[in-house]
């Protein structure tokens, strides 16, 4: 299927972890790694389940506000296993907020292998680059991410 269908399909929450420390424990990241992630102290990360009423999907959110690395992953969760559709980064090294994708492969390819390989948008050279500089803190790019990835939230109740 499509990258652009696959993000641009409808999406809501189902669960949340909000942000935490320490390793990343497999079910987090829909099975994509069979063991739990070391990530290092100065990341945190977050994960929600999202569904578009038939598949499920995993937003993966792994921030370092020291670095100024921002990167969020959809992962499409598959009958074998688990498949990166798309990547949403922003580096402080080489600013812009810009997506890795490549459509030939989403979702099909399942496990670590899925992540790497995948074509910048905009390119690296591209002068919108630059421009697009937007992730401040942890909760700005959750939301970000979220709406690039077409997931909605799940309002509280009201008192």
């Amino acid at each position: 299927m499509r990258v652009r269908k696959l993000i641009m399909q409808k999406k809501s929450e189902q669960s949340d972890t909000g942000w935490r420390d320490g390793p990343i424990g497999p079910k987090f990241t829909g099975g994509l790694y069979k063991k739990s992630l070391n990530i290092g102290p100065a990341w945190k990360w977050r994960s929600a389940v999202a569904t578009d009423g038939e598949k499920e999907y995993i937003l993966l959110c792994r921030v370092n506000e020291q670095k100024d690395n921002w990167k969020a992953w959809l992962i499409l969760s598959t009958e074998s296993g688990a498949s990166v559709v798309s990547r949403f980064e922003d580096h402080g090294n080489h600013p812009g907020i810009h997506i890795h994708a490549h459509c030939e492969r989403s979702g099909i390819e399942d496990g670590p292998t899925s992540i790497g390989g995948l074509i910048r948008i905009p390119a690296a050279a591209s002068r919108q680059r630059s421009t697009r500089r937007r992730a401040t803190t942890p909760e700005i790019f959750w939301r970000l991410a979220a709406d690039h990835f077409r997931i909605t939230f799940v309002q509280g109740t009201l008192f």
